[in-house]
C-alpha cells in the first residue's frame, strides 16, 4: 500500500483507495496523495473535490486507477 501512496505523491497521479470511514462504512475513492507520514495521509479526493486526512490504518487497499498501469 505504501508503494501506491508514494507513486501518487511522486508522480502527482490519482490512485484508487478503499477507506474505512469513521462511521464504519467502506468507501472507494479516486484521490491524489498530497503528503503522508508513518501514521496518516492527506488526500485530495477527485469526486466530489475535497481534502481528507486519514489514518494509514483506515486505508484498506490501494491500486492504480483503471487505464493506469504505473
Amino acid at each position: 500500500m505504501l508503494r501506491f501512496l508514494r507513486y501518487s505523491l511522486e508522480r502527482q497521479k490519482p490512485i484508487r483507495l478503499m477507506l474505512l470511514t469513521p462511521e464504519g462504512a467502506i468507501r472507494q475513492v479516486k484521490a491524489e496523495v498530497e503528503r503522508y507520514t508513518e501514521q496518516e495521509a492527506q488526500l485530495y479526493i477527485i469526486r466530489p473535490p475535497q481534502r481528507l486526512t486519514v489514518k494509514l490504518s483506515d486505508i484498506l487497499s490501494a491500486d492504480y486507477i483503471p487505464g493506469d498501469d504505473g
